[in-house]
């Protein structure tokens, strides 16, 4: 009777955990199910602002301040130079409280503290409608939004080509931002194609937006991906001091000689090791004096640490015969610790 009721107990333990894993993965759907309507509900309302533009019901004058001369679209793009303004989070703000909210037929008084879901959904549609109105002519209301007959796939928008293209551009600043938001956004082979996309993502409309409002940053971005490459950048992730593999961390295994944590040390000491001797191979072989004064530079860092009490309590002798790690031209020693220059001393010569 034992057993029997033992494993009756087994079972239901069994049913109940199958259960909850059942009802969680359904709760998992439900959610993801719930982002991509989201997602494409996002959209249709960018395309009903766009629709109540062109019906006049979307007032972008009520953005500036009463004594505002130019009270135009333009003017919120761009400054009295011609120049394309960097849009922030602010500027944003300012479209959804004092155009988008009253075009709904609102009141912005207590609207956030009374409707704050509604207001968040507006101050990510708000960048987003900003590009639309920028880019008006090159979007076809009626096809732009795509729906997928996969509904695991959200609804798209389709971005005609023109929105981004920088030729045939009068406006210099204008060709040279496009020029810069291509180069940041897509590859070579994406060029020249209508670009689909959904809401959010990377990729999507939002980001693309933000983007369209920063041209200070696309033009910065674009100049350090020019001068770092995807290999530095590597390197930069595992140096970085806050984050980086290698660079957080200020210290190895703490470890004595004969204890079972000395292999883990020397493990990782010999991973290093492998990094320095790969990374001095690459340094040697590139043919710029920068590269050859960096070797020199490495020389002078390990000869520091050869001097140090670390060393010189692992290889006592080493001190008591007072060896010589720093480097003699003519009998003359070059004291690399005490700021020696090997190189401005042979050409002194």
């Amino acid at each position: 009777m034992n057993t029997i009721t033992k494993n009756e107990e087994v079972k239901k333990e069994v049913s109940i955990k199958n259960d909850t894993s059942i009802k969680t993965w359904a709760m998992v759907q439900d959610v993801a199910n719930s982002e991509i309507k989201a997602n494409g509900k996002m959209l249709y309302i960018f395309k009903n602002f766009m629709k109540m533009y062109e019906d006049q019901q979307l007032d972008v004058s009520k953005y500036f301040d009463e004594k505002a001369n130019d009270k135009n679209l333009s003017s919120i793009l761009f400054d009295t130079s011609g120049e394309r303004k960097t849009l922030i989070a602010k500027d944003f703000s300012t479209f959804t409280n004092k155009v988008l909210i009253p075009s709904l037929g609102q009141n912005l008084l207590n609207f956030q503290t009374e409707f704050e879901y509604e207001y968040k959904a507006l101050e990510q549609i708000s960048p987003v409608v900003l590009f639309g109105l920028a880019n008006r002519k090159w979007l076809d209301l009626d096809k732009m939004l795509v729906e997928n007959e996969n509904k695991k796939i959200p609804v798209e928008i389709c971005l005609d080509w023109n929105v981004f293209t920088f030729k045939n551009i009068k406006s210099e600043n204008e060709q040279v931002f496009r020029h810069n938001l291509c180069k940041s956004l897509f590859s070579e082979k994406e060029h020249g194609k209508h670009y689909y996309c959904t809401f959010r993502g990377d990729k999507g409309i939002l980001e693309i937006s933000k983007k369209f409002f920063l041209p200070k940053k696309v033009h910065n971005d674009n100049v350090v991906n020019a001068e770092v490459s995807p290999f530095a950048k590597a390197m930069q992730s595992l140096t970085n001091t806050d984050k980086g593999v290698i660079g957080a961390i200020t210290t190895l295994t703490q470890a004595k000689e004969g204890t079972p944590a000395i292999k883990r040390l020397n493990n990782e000491i010999d991973e290093l090791y492998s990094v320095i001797i790969k990374s001095l191979e690459l340094i040697a072989n590139s043919n710029t004096k920068n590269a050859q004064q960096t070797l020199l530079d490495i020389h002078a860092d390990v000869l520091m640490h050869l001097s140090a009490d670390n060393f010189n309590s692992q290889f006592p002798k080493v001190k008591l015969h007072k060896v010589e790690f720093n480097p003699r031209v003519k009998n003359t020693v070059i004291d690399l610790n005490n700021g020696g220059d090997v190189i401005k001393f042979v050409s002194n010569l």
